[in-house]
């Protein structure tokens, strides 16, 4: 949080933003992030109007997502560069960072780490899993299977009716 009173009385033309978050395992659940490392966040924020600000943020560290060929984990580096306007009205579907005198931008760099999550990431050494507990990867050309009809197949082969 972000304490914008100074913005607000102009004292100040600009809030300075450096800071290291940590993301908590609970908030990573439903995504495909395994984890985030190193997060930090580099920018400013700017009044523009009595009720709106500007933020530019730059925001860099480590997504550790899933190799989508061998399930292994894969560090995913993070450079992304924010620049929005806030406002303390909030408009339906939108994220609430203003809290009376103080701003808070885990919500902005939140939404824009999600954004930036690929659809599929491979590691560059991965193999494919060929098998697994119960299961294995065939040929398509590997016929190991009995269909449940080759029986009767046998039997009209027998009686010449085929």
């Amino acid at each position: 949080m972000f304490d914008i009173s100074k913005l607000k009385n102009e004292t100040e033309q600009k809030l300075e933003i450096n800071e290291t978050i940590e993301f908590p395992l609970e908030k990573l659940k439903g995504t495909e992030i395994q984890k985030l490392e190193n997060i930090k966040v580099n920018g400013e924020i700017t009044r523009i109007e009595s009720s709106t600000y500007h933020i530019t943020l730059n925001i860099t560290g480590n997504m550790v997502l899933l190799c989508a060929r061998s399930l292994e984990k894969v560090d995913y580096p993070l450079n992304i560069f924010v620049d929005e306007n806030v406002s303390e009205e909030v408009e339906e579907g939108e994220i609430q960072v203003i809290f009376q005198n103080s701003l808070d931008i885990f919500g902005i760099v939140w939404e824009n780490i999600v954004l930036e999550v690929p659809l599929r990431v491979v590691k560059e050494d991965a193999s494919f899993i060929s098998e697994g507990e119960c299961w294995s990867l065939k040929d398509e050309n590997e016929k190991t299977f009995s269909s449940p009809l080759s029986e009767l197949k046998d039997l009209l082969d027998l009686e010449g009716k085929r």
